[in-house]
């Protein structure tokens, strides 16, 4: 008896016309975790996988859907088929949802470029932490490891700084409306310094730090603030709201203290560097002054050099003392000279009008004789 049988066409061909057929296999929503994701021309290909099973997936024009990656949580939308030629079954996708923790992440990209649209997270919004902080308010839960593990850091470097405590509920339904009044709060009371502060764990327990109101609280706070969320790898939307951002509670504790301890070490070490300055330099000036025998000696030779001079001075007195008795001497005798001059002028002159006055005499005493001996014959 010859066995029936059908060709490889046709059995893939009613395989086909199933996928086909049944409704039940059209925009079917499979949940699943990819692996394997590549893309080649435009198209996604990978495995969407559970603890038990694989489907092999295609999706055309991915660009158009969620892309996600390996190990991301997704919901696949789409339905079989059958390639006949390669006699492969692949799973068709249309579209591709986040899921779990990967919606949760999605949402949270969003909202963060819609805060980073308004400004929330500008740089020029930042305050400055104060150096020296006298109070500061901790914003986080009162029974939690995170206030002991920032008190403690504190305290071993600064132990006169007061830390206030604000307790808020850090995780759970409703905790990001607790902690946004919070902070509207504490930054009405005058602190130096605020730090929003919270221990490590998921996704999940970390959304009230991930939410619009906090974020919001924290851009409109006056109070300098730091945001202290998780360990080093967590980035939440309160982090980059805040002033600063400090990898644990431990390292914002930090930021707000400053060594009290090894300021009052720097300030003795720097004194006693003064003070052997100071010494120095009394001793350079010590040496710049001379020795008793050295000053003496110098102060003889001053006195010596002054009695020198005064000795000249004396004997230049002298010199100008002769010259002066010289000067009287040859003025007196120029005197008598000119008193002698003058006589002997004086006695040639008297001796000229004697003559003068004999000659005269002499020469009219005739013509008066003659002039009298003519008056008295006219008589």
């Amino acid at each position: 008896m010859e066995r029936k049988y059908i060709s490889v066409t046709d059995f893939t061909t009613v395989l086909k016309r199933i996928f086909y057929a049944e409704d039940m296999l059209k925009n079917v929503a499979v949940l699943g975790e990819v692996s394997g994701f590549k893309i080649s021309g435009g198209h996604a290909y990978f495995t969407l996988k559970d603890k038990e099973s694989a489907l092999p997936c295609s999706c055309f024009y991915v660009a158009k859907t969620h892309i996600p990656k390996d190990g991301d949580s997704v919901i696949c939308v789409g339905g079989p088929d059958f390639y006949q030629k390669g006699g492969r079954f692949s799973f068709v996708v249309q579209k591709i949802e986040p899921y779990g923790e990967g919606l949760i992440l999605k949402q949270i990209e969003e909202l963060k470029k819609k805060l980073a649209a308004e400004g929330i997270f500008d740089a020029s919004h930042k305050k400055p932490i104060p150096r020296f902080n006298k109070e500061v308010c901790v914003v986080t839960s009162k029974t939690g490891a995170v206030i002991r593990d920032i008190v403690k850091t504190v305290r071993l470097k600064n132990p006169v700084i007061d830390i206030v405590v604000k307790d808020v509920r850090v995780q759970g339904a409703g905790a990001e409306k607790e902690i946004a009044a919070a902070l509207k709060s504490v930054d009405k009371l005058g602190f130096d310094a605020v730090i929003l502060a919270r221990g490590g764990g998921s996704l999940e327990d970390l959304m009230p730090f991930y939410t619009e109101d906090v974020a919001r609280a924290l851009f409109e706070m006056q109070t300098p603030v730091i945001s202290a969320v998780g360990h080093e790898v967590d980035w939440a939307l309160s982090d980059y709201a805040a002033d600063i951002r400090a990898g644990t509670p431990s390292i914002a504790a930090e930021i707000v203290t400053k060594d009290i301890f090894e300021r009052r070490s720097r300030l003795s070490n720097a004194k006693n560097t003064m003070h052997l300055m100071m010494e120095k330099k009394i001793l350079q000036e010590k040496e710049k002054i001379p020795s008793p025998v050295l000053m003496k000696s110098y102060i003889d030779k001053k006195i010596s050099e002054k009695r020198n001079a005064l000795s000249s001075l004396d004997y230049l007195s002298s010199i100008l003392s002769k010259k002066v008795q010289d000067a009287q001497y040859r003025l007196l005798m120029a005197d008598d000279e000119i008193h002698r001059i003058e006589k002997e002028r004086i006695d040639e002159d008297k001796r000229i009008l004697e003559n003068c006055k004999r000659d005269i005499s002499l020469s009219l005493t005739p013509r008066i004789r003659e002039s009298k001996i003519l008056l008295s014959s006219l008589k």
